[in-house]
C-alpha cells in the first residue's frame, strides 16, 4: 500500500506541482499523518521539496537526476522496452529521444535478434546505451549543447541536423500524455526537436510508463492522433485510455 499511496502523491505533484497536506489527504482518503509521513520520505530520497502546509515536484523546477529516475518504474519499463521491440524491423534508420524508458529499450535491443540498425540521438544517455550495447549498432550523435539533469542536447546545431535527416521510426520518450492535452514535455527546447523528428519520421513510437498517462507537462509536442504507436505498461489507467486513443486512430500496446 505505500509504494501506491507514494505513486499516487507523485502523479499529483507532477499534475500540478504543488499540493497540500489536505489535498493529498482528501484525494487519496488517507490521514494527514500518513501524508506527512509519506511527503517526508519522497523528500528523503530527494524527489520533492516539503513546503508549510504541503509538498513541491523538485522537478517543476529542477529536473531530476536521470539516473535517479532510472530506477523508478524500472519493471514497468522494462516491459514496455521489451513491447516496444515489435515494432521495430532490421535495417530501420531510428530518431531516438531520451529519457529513462528509452534507455531500457536499447538494452533491450541489444539483447535481441534485430540487426543492422542505426540509432540518430540527441541524447548522451541512449548514446551511452547503444556505446555499452554487447552487439553492433550504428550510432549517430547530432552534438549540440547538453541540457543538465536530462542530458538531451539542444540547440540549433541538433535542428539544422535533423532537418535533413528521416527516419522509419521515432522512439519518443515524454513528459506527459493527455487524450485532450496530447503529447506534452517539461523542456520548449527539447520539445522543438522532438517536434522536427515527429515530422522527419515515417512512424512514430511513444513509449512510457503508464503514469504519464493523463499527465500534461508546460510544452506540446503534438497531438495523440500525430503519432502512430502508443507503448505503455499494462495499469487500470492504461486499459481505460486504451479505447479512446484507439478511436482516435492510435494503436495502443499493453506490456
Amino acid at each position: 500500500m505505500k509504494e501506491v499511496r507514494l505513486e499516487r502523491i507523485m502523479e499529483i505533484l507532477k499534475r500540478q506541482g504543488y499540493a497540500t497536506t489536505d489535498e493529498i489527504a482528501d484525494e487519496l482518503g488517507i490521514s494527514k499523518i500518513t501524508v506527512r509521513r509519506d511527503l517526508s520520505f519522497l523528500e528523503s530520497q530527494g524527489l520533492i521539496s516539503r513546503k508549510r502546509g504541503g509538498a513541491l515536484l523538485r522537478s517543476f523546477h529542477h529536473d531530476i537526476p536521470f539516473f535517479m529516475k532510472l530506477e523508478r518504474r524500472k519493471s514497468q519499463k522494462i516491459r514496455v522496452a521489451k513491447k516496444a521491440l515489435e515494432v521495430l524491423e532490421n535495417g530501420n534508420v531510428v530518431f531516438v529521444s531520451g529519457g529513462t524508458t528509452v534507455y531500457y529499450i536499447i538494452q533491450e535491443i541489444s539483447h535481441s535478434k534485430l540487426s543492422d540498425l542505426t540509432i540518430i540521438t540527441n541524447s548522451i544517455t541512449t548514446a551511452w546505451a547503444v556505446i555499452n550495447a554487447q552487439k553492433p549498432i550504428s550510432l549517430v550523435h547530432t552534438g549540440g549543447s547538453v541540457r543538465e539533469g536530462s542530458f538531451e542536447c539542444i540547440g540549433a546545431q541538433v535542428m539544422s541536423f535533423v532537418e535533413r535527416v528521416r527516419a522509419d521510426v521515432f522512439l519518443l520518450g515524454v513528459n506527459g500524455i493527455d487524450v485532450e492535452k496530447g503529447i506534452t514535455f517539461d523542456s520548449y527546447e527539447e520539445g522543438l526537436i522532438a517536434r522536427k523528428m515527429i515530422e522527419n519520421s515515417s512512424k512514430v513510437v511513444v513509449v512510457s510508463d503508464s503514469s504519464k498517462l493523463g499527465i500534461v507537462s508546460p510544452y506540446k509536442v503534438s497531438d495523440i492522433d500525430e503519432v502512430d504507436y502508443i507503448v505503455v505498461d499494462e495499469s487500470e489507467r492504461a486499459r481505460r485510455m486504451k479505447k479512446v486513443i484507439e478511436n482516435m486512430g492510435v494503436s495502443v500496446l499493453l506490456a
